[in-house]
């Protein structure tokens, strides 16, 4: 069963990852078109628009609202 398991995510996580939208963001570049981040582009860093301006993806992460003040 470990096998199967890993081979299918292998062969199909590879495949559907650069299809598979995580969120819909705006371009930082000239034309401020809308760009949809993939999976392969949070783990490449980066995510290329309509127009071929190179946005860099960056993550923060934050403590919950209870733990800020």
């Amino acid at each position: 069963m470990g096998r199967f398991i890993s081979r299918l995510v292998q062969s199909d996580f590879i495949k559907i990852r650069e299809r598979i939208v995580v969120k819909q963001l705006k371009s930082k570049g000239p034309s401020e078109s809308m760009v949809d981040l993939t999976i392969q582009d949070v783990q490449r860093g980066f995510a290329i628009d309509s127009h071929g301006y190179t946005n860099d993806v960056v993550l923060f992460l934050r403590k919950n609202k209870k733990d800020r003040v």
